[in-house]
């Protein structure tokens, strides 16, 4: 039977493939054991597939043709070969540390990610021989001049502007030598004397001392922009509108933001889109649009921590689209703030309705705060504070009743929505003499449907049914 499938042509070659590939793969794991994997680079050098010993060949070979360019101000250049300071390699333990850690085994992957190593105390130069060849470089004789200060001056529509220093070309000797030599030692290909701090500096300039205070605070100050977000409504605070908070001294050349100015410009900004308490015309689902005001719900910006942030960006000069910090918010912008999940109280009616993502969940008659006693519920616009099963209402207060409820949604202090098992009618006239403490008496299935649907935060809008 063996023979049988054996001499089956497709599993025949199937097993020698897979002999095959094994073979293979065995073979490159031992080549990988003394070359370096695909995509490996040392030095800048690419040693893919070489043994240690070439690739410190490649690496001296490379070392040897090293040439480092010096690139200064007003063009002014030179370079510094491999034997004008007897640059040569230095053999270490580096390359064969690179090559133990490669696990063989794995090579595969090298296809497919590149390995860049680096080799230290891989060189050895004559540094005598470097400080006198930058030394005898062009940056110590040609364009040598010194800088010239900075100045500010103001032009009309423009305000405040630095006229820039003139830096000149006066190097720095110590510091160009120290930067050459950092740069030989790494084998660096071009070196730029502004990059490297080889210059001398003017005292003042556009980015120091008195100028930088009187100049680049005010110009990164007024180059911040802040667009801040409410709904497609937006308001944008820029250096036209930052520059009025500014307060310079120019005997002391120096600036600072008015925080005055910056709070009262947020509390505009509060006045304008604070919806809390506000008056709301509501939809009702009897047809009407009526007016909604009072209550705790909608968006309450926070002006104290806002004016800090809004400072804070300022100085930084940071571009940035935000929402401003807010004490509370809403479910979203706009005139209906309370969005589409939404308990509806119609106290007139004495009926609900809860919608969840603008579809009607339920609805249902209840029984809300007894106007003999004058525990009406207030209207207004609130949101639900938490969500609470098995509770006893009026045990976190100093009421004198203890009631247990199964399901408990407090949205007004110690108002909520909840089940009233001891009620046989809902709806009607019963609240005018037989009402509740000022909660929203609900069937027991009715508040149960609720609950299940409910979150924290929902908008409840409690409303008499007067038409605007």
């Amino acid at each position: 039977m063996f023979k049988r499938i054996w001499q089956s042509m497709p599993l025949r070659v199937l097993m020698i493939s897979v002999g095959g590939f094994l073979v293979l793969y065995l073979g490159m794991t031992i080549y990988f054991t003394n070359h370096y994997f695909f995509q490996t680079t040392i030095n800048g050098v690419k040693v893919s597939g070489k043994t240690v010993a070439q690739a410190e060949q490649m690496l001296q070979d490379e070392i040897q043709s090293y040439i480092l360019t010096l690139r200064g101000r007003n063009d002014v250049t030179t370079t510094i070969a491999a034997k004008d300071i007897s640059l040569t390699y230095v053999k270490n333990d580096g390359l064969q540390q690179i090559l133990q850690d490669q696990m063989a085994l794995f090579w595969i992957a090298s296809l497919f990610d590149k390995d860049t190593r680096e080799v230290t105390d891989c060189t050895n130069f004559d540094a005598d021989a470097l400080q006198k060849k930058v030394l005898h470089s062009p940056f110590f004789s040609k364009n040598n001049k010194k800088p010239k200060n900075a100045y500010v001056t103001y032009m009309e529509h423009q305000g405040y502007y630095v006229v820039n220093e003139e830096r000149g070309a006066r190097v720095k000797k110590e510091a160009l030598l120290q930067a050459t030599n950092d740069a030989v030692t790494a084998l660096q290909e071009t070196l730029y004397l502004d990059a490297a701090d080889c210059y001398q500096q003017p005292k003042y300039t556009a980015d120091s001392s008195e100028i930088q205070a009187l100049y680049a605070k005010v110009q990164r100050l007024t180059q911040a922009k802040i667009v801040y977000q409410f709904g497609k409504k937006t308001e944008v605070v820029d250096g036209d509108v930052i520059k009025d908070w500014i307060t310079l001294n120019r005997k002391k050349a120096t600036g600072k933001l008015d925080q005055a100015k910056i709070h009262k410009y947020v509390s505009a900004l509060a006045s304008k889109y604070n919806t809390k308490g506000g008056k709301r015309i509501f939809q009702s689902s009897t047809g009407h649009k009526v007016a909604v005001s009072g209550g705790d719900y909608g968006w309450v910006l926070d002006t104290e921590k806002e004016t800090k942030v809004l400072t804070k960006l300022i100085c930084k000069g940071k571009e940035k689209t935000k929402q401003p910090a807010y004490i509370q918010k809403a479910t979203c912008f706009g005139k209906h703030d309370w969005g589409n999940t939404y308990v509806e109280v119609n106290l007139s009616k004495q009926h609900l309705w809860y919608y969840k993502k603008g579809k009607l969940v339920i609805q249902s008659d209840f029984v809300s705060g007894n106007v003999r006693k004058h525990t009406v519920t207030p209207q207004g616009t609130y949101a639900v504070i938490y969500l609470e099963r098995n509770a006893i209402l009026g045990a976190r207060s100093n009421a004198s009743y203890r009631t247990p409820v199964d399901y408990w949604m407090p949205f007004n202090g110690g108002i909520g929505l909840h089940d009233a098992k001891w009620r046989s009618r809902f709806g009607g006239n019963i609240y005018l003499t037989n009402g509740s403490h000022g909660c929203i008496n609900l069937p027991h299935a009715v508040a149960g449907k609720i609950f299940e649907n409910m979150q924290r935060g929902t908008p409840v809008i409690c409303y008499y049914d007067i038409p605007v």
